[in-house]
């Protein structure tokens, strides 16, 4: 693997053989998804409107909505730039032979976004251990502001992370079949080495910090349950605010964990299988020498 990915690192040309089926596919389900996402939002904002119910999900509203459009954005940002590449049958290299400014961007581009996505799944799931298990402190500390103050700090954080190669920290490199860049997996320079395992021990921290915020929503919510069967209503104990002392609905917060688990498994199933590469890789190669 590692000979074949460092001789299309300067490739010009992509291998007749390959077909752009399946990244055509793959881009046309990720607009579809992404848009009909957005279009089930819109239509559950609106009955939340109705309803007088935006109170409480309105921050996780403005998470979701963010999340969804930053992955929308890297779809229509990323995607075409491989169907180029495959119409031209010239590589991202090939088309910047100079420079490689097209690899170059193609590469901060896969890195910001799965950072950022990843980043505010996280944050997602944060925000459901504060509510559920945190009603009080959640009630009077984390507003509508937060978000609006957390998803340009995510931002910030990651496309400062993604320039570093630019300083001579890190690198990015092609892939075959010559229509993809991203973070050389197979540095040799101790600076690329540690960036790239410095981007695979983030992915990693963040996912197992997704799947424990989830997991204590998950205890929480069963907790709730419990003390619904006992009291015969499903009203939180005296820690809520006198604002916010109605009535919660386990199947509301259901619904929330539903979705962001969900999310979180397609999200790990794209980026653990290569996390655990770069590790193992380290290990291997790098780390024990």
């Amino acid at each position: 693997m590692y000979s074949d990915d460092h001789m299309c690192h300067t490739k010009h040309h992509i291998d007749s053989t390959k077909s752009p089926v399946i990244s055509a596919i793959m881009f046309a389900a990720g607009i579809f998804g992404n848009v009909a996402a957005l279009v089930i939002l819109e239509i559950r904002r609106r009955r939340d409107t109705r309803t007088g119910g935006t109170g409480r999900r309105a921050l996780f509203h403005i998470l979701i909505t963010s999340l969804v459009v930053t992955d929308l954005t890297g779809t229509c940002l990323i995607s075409p730039l491989v169907q180029l590449s495959y119409s031209l049958n010239v590589t991202l290299v090939g088309m910047s032979p100079e420079t490689h400014s097209v690899c170059s961007y193609f590469g901060v581009s896969m890195t910001f976004f799965s950072l950022a996505t990843m980043s505010l799944l996280f944050t997602m799931a944060l925000e459901r251990c504060f509510a559920i298990g945190y009603p009080y402190l959640y009630s009077r500390h984390v507003t509508r502001k937060c978000a609006y103050i957390t998803i340009p700090v995510v931002f910030l954080l990651c496309t400062s992370f993604c320039l570093l190669p630019f300083v001579g920290f890190g690198k990015y490199v092609q892939y075959c079949p010559g229509t993809w860049c991203f973070i050389d997996m197979n540095p040799q320079e101790k600076e690329d080495r540690a960036y790239a395992i410095l981007y695979a021990t983030v992915m990693l921290v963040l996912v197992l910090a997704i799947v424990v915020c989830n997991c204590f929503v998950v205890y929480q919510l069963f907790r709730m349950y419990q003390r619904r069967r006992r009291n015969g209503r499903s009203v939180m104990a005296s820690t809520r605010s006198s604002k916010d002392r109605r009535a919660v609905s386990i199947a509301e917060e259901v619904e929330h964990l539903i979705l962001l688990v969900f999310m979180t498994i397609i999200f790990i199933i794209c980026t653990l299988p290569l996390v655990g590469f770069w590790l193992t890789n380290c290990n291997r190669k790098f780390c024990l020498k």
